[in-house]
Order: C-alpha cells, then structure tokens, then sequence
C-alpha cells in the first residue's frame, strides 16, 4: 500500500464489559472500570481506535476508529462510565472526509469536534444540536485513495490545503487556530476557528528552512503549556522541529533536532510527543527504534539531548513500535505504549526531567494489552483510557491515590 514498510508497521490505522474490582493491575495505582469492545452490546466506532478525547467535565468521550472510518461518542456517567452515544461513518451518503480516521480534538466545550480522515486528507466538523451532534462540514482537496496513495502521478499543484495523509490534530488554549500534522502532504495546515466556530483553511507550512528543506514527512504535532512553541514530528525525516510562535500566531523555525546529529541517539520514527507542564521538557516515542526519547530546554531556549529509555531499561521487551505516551498534570508520571509490544509502562519524572521505570501492566482479568494505539489522561488526572488499535477494543482505568 506504501512505499514504506515502516509506516505500515507503526501507524497505519493499524464486547462492553463492565468491572467494579480492585487491584485489577500490577501498576499499584489503577483500577479496571470497564473494557469497552467494537461491535459487542450495541457499542460501534471502535474498530481500530486511534485517538480518544474526554471533554474537560468528564461528560463525553471521543473517539476516531480508523477501519470503522469513523467519530464515535460516549456519554460518561458520575462514576466514569461510559454508554455509546453515537456514531458517523463515511458509509453514510451525506458524510465524507472520515476514511482512515486519525485525530480527533474538540472546541466550544465540546459543542464543535474536528477528526482528521488520513485517506481522505480531510478535516470534518461535527456540531453539537438540542438532539445530538450532526455533520457539519468537511475540508478537503478531495483528492482520493487512489490519486494520492497509489498513484505514481505528482499531487503537489492540487494540493492546496496540506490535508493529504492528515494524521494528528491540535488546538490552541485560546480556541483560534487549529494545527494538522499531514503525511502525503510533508505540510502543517494551519485553520482558523472563527466566530461562529466555523473552521476555516489559513495557510500551509511545507518547510523549516534555512535549518531543514522540509519537514520530515509528518505525522504528529504539539504545542508548548503557553503556545508559544509548536512542536512538529517528521516520522521518516527522523526530526523534530521547533517553531517559535508569537502571540499573533506567526511561526518562525527556531531548532531541528535530528538523529545521529548533536549527540542525539535513538531518535527514529518519532510518533508521539508530550510536553512537561512547565514546558522545560519533551518526551518523544520513537517507533522505529523502541524508545522513549527526552529532551531538555536550556536557558538559550534552545533543546538538547538529555536520555532515552528503551527495551533494555524494562526488562527487555514491551517498547516495541513504541507511539502512545501521557504525561500527569504536574509531570511526574508518564504512561508509555508500543503498538507492537505487549503492555503499559509507569515512568517517573524526575525534576531534571529524567524518567525512571517504576512498573508495568500486561494483562488485565484475561485481556492482554497489546497493539495499544493511543493513552489518555483525563484532564483531573483520575482517569486513564487506553485504546487498542486492531484489538477494537478501549480500556478504562481509574487511577487511585496511592
């Protein structure tokens, strides 16, 4: 399907049963709540989970299947249940920009939700209505499957939006740009929400110059605590680049940090990032090379090297195709996942931005983790979902106070 083997392996779109037990894990401070499967007791959208948002008051979760090519909902009771809600799909006649679903992210508290669709290289909106949501539109080139992924035809003068292979998606705090990661485009799409939270296209960036010709094929991207650095991930480039961002929103490259180059191991397939809330530190998952990489922030602004983790710091095996990271509120926990090894891992932060490997969850009452596709923190930090890619399925966890 591609022409790199990679990009199959780590992030191609690669029964609800309920528990009310304790010490469901060997990670001391979770408790299984429930175990959520694609097409088992009514729930559908779960095929091949890719990203889950939870609405800031725990009321509703998100979720993008990328085989079902689908947005699905779930309402969330008082005790962190859910309860399928609702679900799109681009078999629908009047729905489109959904194949391949990818990133998933929300506005306006929820009322407005955006889902990249990584074959259509799209971005659909969904509002919020007195009966549910509805379909609200989709941005798009509307360039195809075949045009785009099995063509040997150059796609560059159509594509005008830098949609294509539309992967990962991030909002800003104010509620006013949204930032899209695409892999067939080598391009950020920057959209704007605007007053009547309509997203609208603003503008492409294709390049990191003078540092780097481009952007390293992307697939993932992030924001500073402040938004006042965007953090971009160039899976076959092997490169994170780093924009400063002004209060007006304008980008300028700042830094590339590459593998092999200034003293930087390790760094291969970067899949995921997140950010230490104080903004001093960066932990990237590297699918390639099976590693938790960490950068540090000096007092330049500029980032260097500090540690990377890896099979060998946790008994010997479980990184693999590593891609899904969370990190606590106040960073002194990180949760990691490779979609091509077996478990979740319990990282501590130090206050030198160093992580330390404290414990691991394999199994959980007959049900191993693996083929995880994505980790998610809820935003009070008592709540973990874990979704499981070609196992259809979406974990969830409550965190205790230990």
């Amino acid at each position: 399907m591609y022409n790199n083997n990679k990009l199959i392996s780590f992030f191609i779109f690669i029964m609800l049963v309920n528990f009310n037990v304790a010490n469901a894990s060997t990670i001391e401070d979770l408790q299984l709540v429930q175990i959520l499967k694609d097409d088992v007791n009514g729930v559908d959208g779960l095929g091949n989970p890719r990203s889950v948002k939870v609405l800031s008051d725990n009321s509703k979760v998100f979720v993008s299947s990328g085989d079902d090519n689908a947005l699905a909902i779930f309402n969330l009771d008082k005790n962190f249940n859910l309860t399928f809600s609702q679900v799109f799909k681009n078999a629908s006649a009047d729905i489109n920009g959904l194949e391949g679903a990818s990133g998933v992210s929300y506005f306006d508290r929820g009322n407005q939700v955006v889902v990249t669709g990584f074959y259509d290289g799209a971005l659909s909106q969904f509002s919020q209505s007195h009966s549910g949501y509805r379909f609200s539109q989709s941005i798009s080139d509307g360039l195809g499957y075949d045009r785009v992924f099995d063509s040997a035809l150059p796609v560059r003068e159509f594509d005008s939006l830098g949609l294509l292979g539309a992967w990962d998606i991030v909002k800003t705090n104010n509620e006013k740009q949204l930032f899209v990661a695409s892999y067939m485009s080598n391009a950020i799409s920057i959209l704007d929400i605007m007053p009547d939270k309509k997203v609208t296209f603003n503008r492409i960036i294709k390049g990191a110059r003078p540092l780097e010709r481009d952007l390293g094929k992307p697939i993932t991207v992030a924001l500073s605590p402040l938004n006042d650095e965007l953090y971009v991930l160039g899976f076959d480039g092997h490169q994170l680049t780093v924009f400063d961002r002004n209060d007006k929103g304008d980008l300028l490259v700042k830094q590339v940090l590459k593998n092999a180059v200034a003293a930087v191991e390790q760094f291969i397939n970067p899949q995921k990032i997140v950010v230490s809330p104080n903004g001093k530190f960066l932990y990237v998952a590297c699918a390639g090379s099976n590693a938790i990489v960490v950068f540090q922030k000096e007092m330049t602004g500029y980032y260097r090297f500090l540690q990377a983790i890896n099979n060998s710091d946790i008994g010997g095996s479980g990184l693999e195709g590593a891609n899904s990271l969370a990190i606590s509120s106040d960073g002194s926990k990180i949760y990691a996942a490779g979609e091509l090894g077996v478990g979740l891992y319990l990282f501590s932060a130090a206050v030198d931005g160093r992580l330390s490997y404290k414990n691991k969850l394999l199994s959980v009452h007959d049900n191993e983790l693996n083929k995880i596709s994505s980790l998610t923190l809820t935003n009070d930090n008592k709540h973990l979902l874990v979704a499981t890619g070609k196992n259809n399925s979406l974990f969830v966890f409550k965190i205790k106070p230990i």
